[in-house]
């Protein structure tokens, strides 16, 4: 089973779960949404949305298994001891799981939202395994699929909300009391993704300092707008009004946000400096792996621009991705 988990690269599913928070938050800041607004709607019939994170797992993980089906020549030169190329894991099982996996997505994303969920799925899908078929070996044009099947992946995390916001994200349908910058995060998640691929590239080709300064550039882009959210947050005017306590709330608030900043810039910073300046590949691994981390604590970021409550509840899940992923490492 642990094998399993390392083929798919089981702690990234915090990740997907930070990215669906995040999401959705954007999605209703502003709005008064009772914190156990998940439990009403299964309350009311609304049983269905399961289905969603059931397809967003099978999303994630299919295109992990896929991505090291392709790739299993060259492991077994470079990583021999990973589940495929070692045969801990027979290929048959693995491509038979990876096909599995590919159509519960779309099954589940079909039980959701009916077309609109299957189709939703399956642009995920055919991004994830453009990138891993196709666009992953081509510079440049990897990142930029690669931030697109994240970005992507997002906005099908609205389906948590229902079809109406979802049509909303996608301008399908209006409403003049919603924010125009719903598919805000979905940007700023991609563009966080494509920097951080920019940057993996450089792990296993030749390249050029300048290379990795326009990855870290891209990231901190992502981390920028960000930032903008939180200065911008509709709830900073709301809690100020709130007598004596709001400016304390708010203050508070910030001082939390400002925290998980922090924590995000010197997160990444470090080995990220220590690679600009030494020009080592080694020093570009620990920046991926540092980014990787970084992706939960820019989606609190982003959460806690929605929502100060939201931040704690994504900052949650960074120890669970740490645990995780230290207990099922990819050798």
């Amino acid at each position: 089973m642990l094998d399993w988990l390392r083929l798919i690269r089981a702690s990234g599913l915090f990740t997907i779960a930070s990215n669906s928070l995040a999401a959705v938050l954007v999605c209703v800041a502003g709005d008064d949404l009772h914190p156990l607004w998940l439990l009403k709607r299964l309350e009311t019939g609304g049983w269905t949305i399961l289905w969603i994170p059931v397809a967003s797992c099978c999303l994630y993980a299919s295109g992990m298994l896929w991505n090291d089906l392709n790739d299993l020549e060259r492991d077994r030169v470079l990583n021999p001891r990973r589940p495929l190329p070692s045969g801990r894991i027979a290929l048959p099982a693995a491509f038979v799981v990876g096909v599995l996996l590919a159509v519960g997505a779309l099954a589940a994303g079909y039980m959701a939202a009916g077309g609109t969920g299957f189709d939703a799925a399956g642009v995920v899908l055919i991004l994830a395994l453009t990138y891993d078929f196709a666009a992953k070996e081509v510079p440049y044009l990897g990142s930029l699929v690669m931030g697109l099947v994240r970005a992507s992946h997002a906005t099908f995390a609205v389906l948590l909300l229902g079809q109406d916001y979802f049509k909303m994200a996608l301008h399908i349908s209006h409403n003049p009391y919603r924010s125009p910058l719903i598919l805000s995060y979905p940007l700023i998640l991609g563009t966080y993704i494509v920097g951080l691929t920019l940057i993996s590239e450089l792990e296993s080709r030749k390249s050029h300092r300048w290379e990795l300064l326009v990855g870290g550039a891209t990231v901190a882009t992502a981390i920028g707008l960000a930032v903008v959210r939180v200065l911008t947050a509709p709830w900073i005017t709301p809690l100020a009004r709130w007598g004596a306590v709001g400016p304390l709330g708010v203050g508070l608030s910030m001082a939390l946000l400002a925290v998980i900043l922090g924590w995000l810039l010197t997160l990444i910073g470090k080995p990220y400096l220590q690679a600009l300046h030494t020009g080592r590949q080694a020093l570009v691994g620990s920046t991926v792996f540092a980014g990787l981390a970084g992706i939960i604590l820019l989606d609190a970021l982003v959460a806690g621009s929605a929502n100060p409550v939201g931040a704690l509840l994504v900052i949650g899940l960074f120890p669970l991705f740490r645990t995780v992923g230290a207990m099922i490492r990819m050798d």
